[in-house]
């Protein structure tokens, strides 16, 4: 009974801060039509904004979107239950969280004529210091915020140990409650150019489950020194130096090296990744 009762005040919040952040939207929005056509005259000359009259820079401001973003389902899910969407009483209530960002989002759009959208956002800053903010206020808590990050968006967790296939079926489960911007990405290990069937059969796979932005992450290391690339530990295994530019895919970008480029809460992530090829079943597509 008080899990049941968290739950529901926590739907009753959410349900309120979804329509604080719709406020937000709408005050921001207004505030761009207001401001001159000449503050981004290049925008409006060029095309690059669809529906300009020539007149009223709202013609074009309308056809873009309005996004509510969202990271931390997991660890919500955690909070309120003790278990997140890998398991079915997780996934149960993650759907019920998802359908009222949708429903919501659907209303407002038909209310303002406005593209209003659920948008799995990665958080690139946010998802560390909204954890910091967290930790100052409710502490360390396990499996919610005894870490430096919250999870991106809807994404499993990426300490879980399951194989590519299991995270491809537990997120296509979600992907189609979000209009924008929800990539599924898988880790493996490298030299993935050695088994590129295995590949194809992983692509075919998310491709099977509708994913709309599939990507598979793999480490891409390389020695400054002699220009040895592959998964490099400490050392190159070739000259033994430190120097190794790091590149991982991290909030979907591949950009510079992560240790660098990135701040604690996104390297933590990085570094705790579980490759998911390493629980890599006997399988193929005809026995699917």
């Amino acid at each position: 009974m008080e899990a049941n009762r968290d739950v529901e005040t926590f739907m009753d919040l959410l349900d309120r801060k979804i329509h604080e952040a719709k406020d937000m939207l709408i005050e921001r929005f207004n505030y761009i039509c207001s401001q001159p056509e000449s503050s981004a005259r290049f925008m409006y000359e060029n095309g690059t904004m669809e529906g300009y009259d020539g007149e009223d820079i709202r013609s074009a401001l309308a056809h873009g979107t309005l996004a509510l973003g969202q990271l931390g389902l997991a660890e919500a899910l955690e909070l309120l239950i003790g278990e997140n969407h890998t398991h079915p009483k997780g996934m149960e209530l993650a759907k019920r969280i998802e359908q009222l960002f949708k429903d919501r989002c659907a209303e407002f759009k038909n209310e303002y004529k406005l593209n209003f959208g659920v948008y799995y956002t990665p958080a690139e800053n946010l998802c560390y210091t909204a954890m910091q903010k967290f930790k100052d206020t409710y502490g360390i808590i396990p499996k919610v915020s005894d870490k430096d990050y919250f999870t991106n968006s809807m994404h499993v967790p990426v300490w879980e140990e399951i194989n590519p296939f299991e995270k491809i079926a537990i997120e296509s489960e979600l992907t189609g409650y979000s209009s924008a911007g929800c990539i599924t990405y898988i880790e493996i290990e490298s030299r993935a150019d050695q088994n590129i069937d295995a590949l194809e059969t992983i692509v075919n796979y998310a491709m099977d489950h509708d994913i709309p932005y599939f990507a598979i992450n793999l480490p891409n290391d390389m020695c400054t020194e002699c220009g040895f690339t592959d998964d490099i530990g400490e050392n190159c295994p070739e000259c033994g130096s430190h120097n190794i530019q790091r590149l991982r895919r991290v909030t979907g970008y591949l950009t510079g090296n992560y240790t660098t480029a990135f701040n604690k809460g996104k390297q933590q992530e990085v570094e705790m990744r579980y490759k998911h090829t390493k629980k890599m079943p006997t399988w193929s597509r005809e026995q699917e």
